[in-house]
This record gives structure tokens, C-alpha cells and sequence, in this order.
């Protein structure tokens, strides 16, 4: 017969813990990984010390000098905020925004090639042939961006320039001869709708698209705010300042969504407004591409060689068409890097639903990788608005004939290593920092990620 079974009898060993461990043995742990996080603390010491010295310190000095008058180690004046006084009154600082909106608005139409070659890459069965191709858009990389700068220069040579012998063997100087009288003749045709219509209700085609974009804030900025509607009153200032006689449309707009979110009342019609929003500032693009870019004959065409870089009035379409077939590398690769995030699941599930091959890109690819678009965009912004070393090589510091490749970041070039008003030049730039900090921020609230 079996013993019966004494539960005091048996004995459980005690499970070990934490806080039942001995003192030294615990410190012992937490001493090793003290010891672990030390060592890569000391591993990364050298590179925020050279972030810290090289990076951020010159920055806070733009920040600093830029309430100076100011010359390296001659002058150092406090002028308060008169540099700002005189940047929103410079009229050449003011005039250079406009070839930078036309850019924008070109560099958002020059995003699409990169963008349909990472979904074309992503596509192809083979992993090795995926994989040489993306070896082929890195190798283009080893070439320093200088010598690739003057190699597009070499193409705009009037007269055995790549440019000029392509148009003219394949018939498209012909093309732009007969363009060169139309595109005036249309610009002529769109000037009573900007006299009569856009100007009476926005002030010019600039309102209009600044209306567009007050509307795309209405839907993704006021319900951030929420409460802290009070925030927008120094943007409604701001913005009465710049577009005085760009009526009170959109001020009433963002008042009335102000004080709705402001009483908590949903603002409805979303999907309405963004449309409505997205619609004019595309028209207000294009109007700008059609009516206020040629707007008069260049008689460039006619003898089949034009001087691109040397004619006032082509220099805007030779910076516009200079990288074809616009396939940025990097753009390519960060493309590339999302759509491989996408699980072959949702490929699958399409095919079941009978999704076709342009539904895929429109309803799976394209809203999956809008984190990358928007990050690009974010970039492409800080770019056209502070680069300045194309219109350097290509055009020289005074912006070529008429001054009309003077981008802002040109100007600040121009204004401290020329005219030595480093304190001015130190106020530009932390006037372009602000615009690209607001614009990042529309871009966060505009450009949604959708998973």
C-alpha cells in the first residue's frame, strides 16, 4: 500500500528573484551594464562632439549675428531687428520667391519619374536582376555633384551642346519655334482672367494659391490645435501683412474654423475642402507655368541654336529641364526601401479582389510609401529654397542676364561673400529656416500617411 501523500513533507526551493539575490551579486549586474552603455556613449562621443562644434554651434551663431551688423573681426553692431525691417521690404529678396515657387511647383512634377522607377524596380520577379539595377542607380553616386554640374553646363552650349543637337535632330526645335508664339498668345488669353476674376477676389495669382493652401490648414491644422486656437492670431497678422489685398477670404476661413474647433463643433465637409484646397493651388500653379512664365516671344528658336544659359528668358525652362529624365538616385533608393516594406499579402489579397496593375499603384504602393514622399518633399523644400551652388556654376553669382536665376539662397550668398553684409545675410537665413520650418509643418499635416 502507498504512503499517503504529506504535503508538509515535501519541500519547494525557493525560486530565486531579483530582490533576493546578494548585494554584491547585483551590483556586479548592474555594474556590467553601466560598463556596456559607457562604452557606447564613448563610442559615440566623437561624433556628437563633432555635431555639437561643426553643426550646430555655427547655426546658433546665424542665429546670433543675425541681430548684428556684422563683419568677421571688424564690425560687430547690435541693429536689433532692423535686418528682418529691411529683408521683408528688399524687393530683389522678395523676387527671388517667385522662380522659387515656380521650382516647387516643377520639382513636384520632376518627383514622379523617381517615384514610377522604384515601383517598376520593386516589381521585377527576379532578385538578382532587382539587385543589379540597384547597384547600376548607386554607381552614378561616385561622381562628384561639381563635375556633374558642369557637365549639364557643357550640354547647354549653344552650339555643340547635347541639348541643342537632340532638338534639333529629332525636330523639336521646330516644336519650340511654333511654341514660341503660342505660349505668349495663351499667357494673353489668361491675363483678363487674372486681371478680372483671380485678382478682384485673392490680389494676384499668389492669393489664390495662398487661399488653397488655408484651406488644406483648416483640415489638418486647426483640429491639431485644438484648443490653443489663439496660436493662429500672429499667423492671421502675418499673413494680413504679405497679402493685404488678398481680401478676407481666407482670413474669415480660418477665423470661422478657429472659433468652430475653438467651441468644439466638427468641422464637416473634409473631404470637400481638401479637394477644393488641393484644386486651387494646383490652379494657381498652373496659371502661374501658363500665364506668367513666357509671356512674351523669345525668337531664341529661329536660327536652331539658343544660347539656354545666356537668354533671360530661357534660363527658367534650362534650370527647370536640367537633370532629365529627373530619376533622382536617392530618391529612387528611399522609394525603393518602403515599398519593400509591403507585405506580399496585401499583393495577394488585390489579386483576389481583381485589383488591376494601376489600382495596385494608386490604392496600395502609393499610399504605403507616402511617409517617403512627404520626407522627400521636406527636402526637395529645403533645396530649392537654400541651394544655391547650381545657379552658381551655371549662371555666376549675379544670377545670369537680368538677374533672373536670383534664388534666395543665391542672394544670401551674394549679400555675405560679396557685398560682406554677413549680419543681413545671417537675417536671410534664419527668414528661409522659419519659411521651411511652416512648410514642413503643412507637409506633416497635408501629406497623411494612410496605413
Amino acid at each position: 500500500m502507498a504512503p499517503a501523500f504529506n504535503e508538509s513533507e515535501t519541500t519547494t526551493a525557493p525560486r530565486e528573484t531579483t530582490a533576493h539575490r546578494p548585494a554584491p551579486r547585483r551590483r556586479a549586474r548592474w555594474f556590467q551594464r553601466g560598463r556596456v552603455v559607457l562604452v557606447l556613449y564613448l563610442i559615440m562621443l566623437p561624433t556628437i562632439a563633432s555635431m555639437l562644434v561643426f553643426s550646430y554651434y555655427p547655426k546658433l551663431d546665424v542665429v546670433r549675428y543675425a541681430f548684428y551688423r556684422w563683419i568677421p573681426n571688424q564690425v560687430e553692431e547690435w541693429q536689433g531687428l532692423r535686418n528682418f525691417a529691411e529683408a521683408l521690404h528688399d524687393v530683389y529678396f522678395l523676387q527671388s520667391f517667385s522662380l522659387v515657387l515656380i521650382l516647387l511647383a516643377a520639382n513636384l512634377v520632376k518627383m514622379w519619374p523617381s517615384i514610377l522607377t522604384a515601383v517598376v524596380l520593386h516589381r521585377l520577379r527576379s532578385e538578382r536582376l532587382r539587385y543589379v539595377f540597384q547597384v547600376l542607380f548607386v554607381v552614378p553616386m561616385v561622381i562628384p555633384g561639381l563635375v556633374w554640374i558642369l557637365i549639364w553646363k557643357s550640354f547647354y552650349d549653344p552650339n555643340v551642346g547635347m541639348v541643342n543637337r537632340v532638338l534639333n535632330a529629332t525636330g523639336l526645335m521646330a516644336a519650340l519655334r511654333r511654341m514660341d508664339g503660342a505660349m505668349p498668345a495663351l499667357a494673353s488669353g489668361l491675363a483678363p482672367v487674372l486681371k478680372g476674376v483671380v485678382a478682384p477676389l485673392f490680389g494676384n495669382v499668389w492669393g489664390l494659391g495662398v487661399f488653397g493652401v488655408t484651406l488644406l490648414l483648416v483640415i489638418g491644422g486647426l483640429r491639431a490645435l485644438g484648443r490653443r486656437w489663439f496660436l493662429w492670431i500672429p499667423v492671421l497678422a502675418v499673413g494680413w501683412c504679405l497679402w493685404g489685398s488678398a481680401r478676407g477670404a481666407a482670413v474669415l476661413t480660418v477665423c470661422a474654423a478657429a472659433a468652430a474647433a475653438r467651441a468644439r463643433v466638427p468641422l464637416r465637409g473634409d473631404s470637400a475642402l481638401k479637394w477644393i484646397g488641393g484644386g486651387l493651388v494646383a490652379l494657381a500653379a498652373a496659371l502661374v507655368l501658363l500665364g506668367g512664365v513666357w509671356t512674351e516671344p523669345t525668337y531664341a528658336f529661329d536660327v536652331g541654336s539658343p544660347a539656354w544659359l545666356a537668354h533671360s528668358k530661357l534660363i527658367i525652362p534650362a534650370v527647370i529641364f536640367w537633370g532629365f529624365p529627373w530619376v533622382g538616385v536617392v530618391g529612387v533608393l528611399i522609394y525603393l526601401a518602403g515599398l519593400q516594406q509591403i507585405s506580399q499579402d496585401v499583393y495577394e489579397a488585390a489579386e483576389i479582389d481583381g485589383v488591376s496593375t494601376l489600382g495596385k499603384f494608386f490604392r496600395i504602393e502609393l499610399p504605403l510609401v507616402m511617409t517617403q514622399v512627404r520626407i522627400n518633399l521636406i527636402f526637395m523644400t529645403m533645396h530649392t529654397l537654400t541651394g544655391y551652388g547650381l545657379f552658381l556654376l551655371l549662371l555666376g553669382p549675379e544670377g545670369g542676364p537680368g538677374g533672373r536665376g536670383f534664388v534666395p539662397g543665391l542672394y544670401m550668398y551674394r549679400k555675405a561673400f560679396i557685398d560682406s553684409r554677413y549680419g543681413y545675410a545671417c537675417a536671410l537665413g534664419l527668414i528661409m529656416f522659419l519659411m521651411i520650418l511652416l512648410l514642413t509643418f503643412v507637409y506633416q499635416k497635408v501629406v497623411r500617411v494612410e496605413k
